[in-house]
């Protein structure tokens, strides 16, 4: 007989089926065409794993039936297999190993459930067997190893105990370990495989949990179905049915195993013989070295024990001499509380002591053992307690979630910091306590007064502290003397910001770059992209856009915790970005910063719950901003606005006050301090005690400015120029120069009603050239602004608001100069009248710096948003009854401008009260309409062979009823709902808006020329010629005009504001005031803004 078919025979003489029906899963009906990968796999396992049979047959003398020791019958065994009559049964000696003939994928019927499944003997090298389940089975080197032990038999699981092993599953799902069990589908197994699945199904994970059983092949029922056919070739899926009502002495294997390692010593019925190989797999995983390992390039081992008897008495025994730590729930039973209570014991063991603890919690399985196996027993429990370092026991009615993983990490500490190789390895050991984020280990275990660390030390944890987003290791590490300057080269950013950078976020950043064109979004991207290198954007056209690559990376150089702050800020790490930011020069500025990029960046997300934490992060920056300027302003007025004008390369080249305004920081500029300086600058050298009323007299009556009516900040150094300072001091305040403005606004306004009321002729008069003249001088400033600004001048509403009003002066003078044709002459005083109308309304934005007018002006500007979603809902409703109704009332209108009266124009004013004449047939006057259509009247209704109207009265009078009831009463009571809401939003924050809006009429007035109208076109004249004479020469390096950087009067002394500013962080976060913590006194603000409100 064939090899092959003696293995057949013997296989169907043990299952007692040689002529049975059982159809086992057949090859034919798997494809043919086998891939390579499993035909090389199938012939690794087949020339690495062996099975075993016995070949020496020993009569059980305690079995009825003719039984071999091994537990199968003769006649299952192989054919020649000799008699052993006088030997005790040993399976090294009575067995003998064949290939394998079990392996593959497994299929648990009814349930759908497939893993991976092989027979192996026991003698089986744990070095093949690790590299079937790394590098055949393609499972990932663990980060960590959880051996479960304890309850192998049926019992009820505590809902405590199901939450313990909810965590463990939890813990091994996060940290990518594997979980080995005994794999059956009875006890614990069967418990620890239910949370397998649930945690699956409930966790979207990218892998799947690893869960490997480790059985013995001898105890598996219905284990026929494993067994491959003869003729299968290449790889092999069985069938596995799940009998869980069977009353069958064997064990069935567990549905939610993913891996399944099958033991096989040539028995039928003998437990445990998986023991031996699962203790060597474990120890052969414990001693592995692998690469970028957190366990001192170890996989780390930990033995999870609850309940059990003998044998799991002998795994943890087991565990404790191969160095492998273990964790005990007390509370579970059994020997899992023997344990617990022996640990809490302080005086000598004694055999005697140990005995009691084992007749307290285990009575019925003492009292059943033999003398000499209780004395086992007790000496295994010794063995273990003498390495009770190993040992971490946790209360399961106390056990939570964080108790169970710091039992383990904990576990693993001791293991890892008693081990005679590495308990001087503190690198190693605080990459472990990183892992599992243990900072009070840290903090008690080796950040001690015994040990000095070096920078060097900390920059590899450091690291991991990053990218792993652990804050408290980050600011440990800072307090124990990592110089993170030091610690940020351009490789380390180079690798946070290619590797550890979410791609969603550069294309989110990218997107908000294209979409807002803002300089600080543009010069982060450019930051970003730099470090991931190899990006490049192509524009529309398929050009080059522009080259990512910063050839100049200075500002990255010197300013590298800003580009890490910028990292975390991006990526929404709200602790680890605050860590950082407490260190980076110019925290104002930083914070700022971080609330702009966070707020825009949320505009453009499509995911609204990560929008929602980008506002909620950026609204935190802008408080810590707040508070931070607050103390500082509150301690040195002059310094902390200094703090509020210092500009960094890393933030774009922008200041504090920029990106609070771009961020809409509301809160911020409202503050005092900031409020204050903004007064400063507004009006400039004249003191801001001096009444306003006083300033505009002097506009009227200029000599009482030399004769002390206005008080200045300063005093004239030359005395002998002491009134030619004065009136330059006066008239090139901001205010000054706007009040001359507000004044010379409204005579223009009043000389362009005269011209169009009194004065326009078909030649121009005077009056209209001069008008001509200050139109000029408005158009000259516009061209200014637009330079200056470039694109973003006309993301102002009031710019465009001049720049139309400029166009039609010029269309008007277009048409008005053809003063040969009437009707010329007329189209340009009409243009003329519609931009009056424009120009007049520019006059709102001056009034905004009032502090009654000016949020009223903001409302009013919402309260347009309003209208335009009110106007689209009534469009709706207009243009449905209008059309309905000139398709009743009249047939085949053809002039377009009486069917643009009858289906929107006459809608229309219905809504204000002008109630629709024609629908009702009793009162209808064919005297105002035609019926031909060749008059200018409205088309007569349709008529009937009576010469009545046609139109059904009972449709169009309940129609004009429903349309009015719905425009006058729902739609308009919803409009002013709308202004209700909008009015009550600003109401709410009405100091708050204006102290904002005034910002922008502050900045603008500092960054014109310090000359009033109409003169500043002189100046404008001077500069054209300059500028002119400068292109000319061919000359570099221009200087920008004092004019257009308003900030740059203030003293500034960067260093000692930074400085400063790290003062005042130290108080915040210690909860002190800057006073009570220099023992200086507290400055109070020298001005309140309520002394400080501009005229209106």
């Amino acid at each position: 007989m064939s090899f092959g078919g003696a293995k057949l025979s013997m296989r169907n003489r043990r299952n007692g089926t040689l002529d049975s029906t059982r159809t086992l899963y057949s090859s034919a009906s798997r494809s043919t065409d086998l891939s390579y990968s499993e035909s090389d796999l199938a012939n690794f396992i087949q020339a690495n794993f062996k099975k075993r049979e016995c070949v020496f047959f020993t009569k059980d003398s305690k079995a009825t039936e003719n039984v071999c020791k091994c537990g199968y019958a003769q006649s299952q065994h192989m054919e020649g297999t000799q008699i052993n009559q006088s030997e005790k049964w040993n399976y090294k000696k009575h067995t003998k190993e064949f290939p394998t003939d079990a392996f593959g994928d497994i299929q648990f019927e009814t349930l759908g459930k497939k893993g991976k499944y092989i027979r192996l003997s026991c003698d089986t090298d744990a070095e093949i067997l690790y590299e079937l389940l790394t590098q055949h089975w393609h499972l990932k080197t663990p980060n960590l190893v959880i051996s479960v032990t304890g309850g192998a038999k049926n019992f009820a699981l505590k809902p405590r105990m199901r939450k313990i092993f909810s965590r463990l599953i939890y813990i091994a799902q996060s940290k990518g370990a594997w979980i080995l069990t005994g794999g059956t589908h009875y006890g614990l197994m069967k418990y620890i495989g239910e949370v397998v699945r649930d945690n699956t199904i409930s966790r979207s994970s990218e892998e799947n949990i690893v869960a490997i059983g480790v059985a013995a092949w001898g105890m598996v029922s219905n284990r026929d179905t494993l067994i491959r056919n003869c003729d299968a070739e290449g790889y092999f899926s069985a069938q596995y049915p799940m009998d869980d009502f069977t009353r069958d002495p064997l064990y069935i294997l567990d549905n939610n195993h993913t891996h399944l390692l099958l033991v096989d010593n040539g028995c039928h019925g003998h437990p445990t013989v998986e023991a031996k190989l699962r203790n060597q797999l474990e120890k052969y995983i414990s001693e592995r070295t692998i690469q970028d390992s957190n366990y001192g390039g170890k996989i780390p081992i930990v033995c999870f024990a609850q309940g059990g008897g003998k044998e799991t008495l002998k795994a943890i025994n087991t565990s404790i001499k191969s160095k492998i730590p273990c964790v005990v729930v007390e509370g579970s039973g059994q020997i899992a509380d023997v344990i617990a209570s022996l640990v809490e014991v302080e005086d000598a063991l004694t055999s005697s002591a140990v005995k009691e603890k084992l007749v307290r919690f285990l009575p019925r399985t003492v009292s059943r053992l033999p003398e000499e196996e209780t004395e086992s027993w007790i000496k295994w429990l010794k063995e273990i307690l003498e390495s009770s370092h190993l040992l971490t026991v946790i209360k399961m009615e106390e056990a939570g979630d964080e108790i169970v993983s710091n039992a383990i990490s904990y576990a693993l500490y001791k293991a890892f910091s008693t081990n005679e190789q590495d308990k001087d390895n503190w690198n190693g050991q605080l990459k472990l306590l990183l892992e599992w984020n243990q900072l009070d280990l840290a903090n008690d275990e080796i950040f001690t007064n015994d040990r000095r660390w070096e920078s060097a030390d900390l920059q590899e944890v450091m690291f991991t502290a990053l990218i792993k987003d652990r804050p408290k290791f980050v600011r440990l590490f800072l307090e124990n003397g990592l110089n993170l300057r030091k610690f940020l080269t351009h490789d380390v950013l180079t690798e946070l910001f290619s590797n550890h950078f979410s791609t969603l976020v550069y294309r989110n950043l990218q997107i908000a770059k294209n979409s807002y064109n803002d300089a600080l979004l543009t010069f982060v991207w450019k930051l970003v992209a730099n470090f991931r290198r190899g990006f490049r954007k192509e524009d529309r056209n398929g050009r080059d856009e522009m080259d990512i690559e910063l050839h100049d990376v200075s500002p990255i150089t010197r300013h590298p915790l800003q580009a890490l702050f910028i990292w975390a800020i991006l990526q929404n790490k709200k602790e680890l970005s605050k860590v950082i930011w407490e260190q980076t020069r110019g925290c104002t500025l930083a914070a700022l910063g971080a609330s702009k990029l966070l707020k825009t960046l949320a505009k453009v997300k499509n995911d609204i719950n990560a929008a929602g934490e980008s506002e909620e992060l950026a609204n935190e920056y802008e408080t810590r901003a707040v508070e931070l300027f607050t103390e500082c302003y509150s301690s040195d007025e002059d310094l902390a606005e200094q703090l509020l004008v210092y500009s960094c390369e890393a933030w774009g080249g922008s200041n504090c006050l920029e990106l609070a305004v771009e961020a809409t920081d509301q809160h911020f500029i409202a503050q005092p301090g900031v409020q204050n300086f903004l007064s400063k600058q507004w009006y400039g050298e004249i003191s801001r005690d001096t009444k306003n009323w006083k300033i505009i007299l002097c506009l009227f009556i200029m000599p009482l400015v030399g004769c002390g009516f206005v008080s200045f900040r300063k005093k004239p150094v030359d005395k002998h120029k002491k009134l030619l300072w004065y009136y330059v001091a006066f008239f090139t305040s901001p205010f000054v120069v706007f009040s001359w403005n507000v004044v010379f606004y409204i005579a223009f306004l009043l000389l362009f009603a005269y011209v169009l009321l009194m004065d326009f002729h078909s030649v121009p008069h005077p009056p209209e050239l001069v008008l001509y003249a200050l139109v000029f001088v408005l158009f000259c400033d516009e061209v200014r602004q637009w330079y200056i600004n470039g694109v973003n001048y006309f993301t102002d509403l009031w710019n465009v608001m001049d720049t139309l009003g400029l166009f039609y002066f010029i269309a008007g003078i277009v048409f008005r100069l053809h003063s040969s044709n009437k009707s010329s002459l007329y189209s340009g005083r009409v243009i003329f009248c519609l931009d009056y109308i424009i120009f007049t309304l520019r006059l709102i934005h001056i009034f905004t710096v009032s502090r009654n007018l000016g949020p009223k002006i903001i409302m009013l500007q919402r309260m347009l948003i309003d209208v335009f979603f009110f106007l689209f809902l009534f469009a709706v409703w207009m243009v449905a009854f209008g059309v309905a109704r000139q398709g009743i009332l009249r047939q085949n209108e053809q002039r377009w401008r009486w069917i643009f009266r009858s289906v929107i124009y006459e809608p229309y004013l219905a809504m204000f009260g002008q109630v629709p004449s024609d629908v009702d047939g009793t009162t209808y006057d064919f005297a105002h309409c035609t019926f031909t259509g060749n008059e200018s009247k409205p088309l007569c209704v349709e008529l009937d062979e009576h010469d009545l109207p046609r139109f059904p009265e009972w449709i169009t009078i309940p129609l004009v009823c429903i349309y009015m009831l719905s425009t006058n009463i729902l739609l308009v009571n919803l409009l002013v709902a709308m202004f209700g809401y909008t009015v009550g939003t600003v109401q709410e924050n009405n100091d708050q808006v204006w102290k904002f809006q005034r910002y922008f009429l502050v900045q603008e007035y500092c960054s014109r020329l310090n000359i009033p109208f109409p003169f500043v076109v002189f100046a404008y004249f001077y500069m054209v010629v300059k500028k002119c004479f400068k292109c000319c020469c061919k000359e570099k390096n221009m200087e920008s005009s004092v004019c257009c950087e308003w900030s740059i009067h203030v003293g500034l002394g960067s260093e000692a504001a930074i400085n400063f500013r790290e003062r005042c962080l130290v108080c915040i976060s210690t909860g002190r005031s800057y006073s009570q913590a220099s023992g200086q006194p507290m400055n109070c603000p020298r001005g309140s803004v309520d002394e400080v409100e501009l005229p209106g």
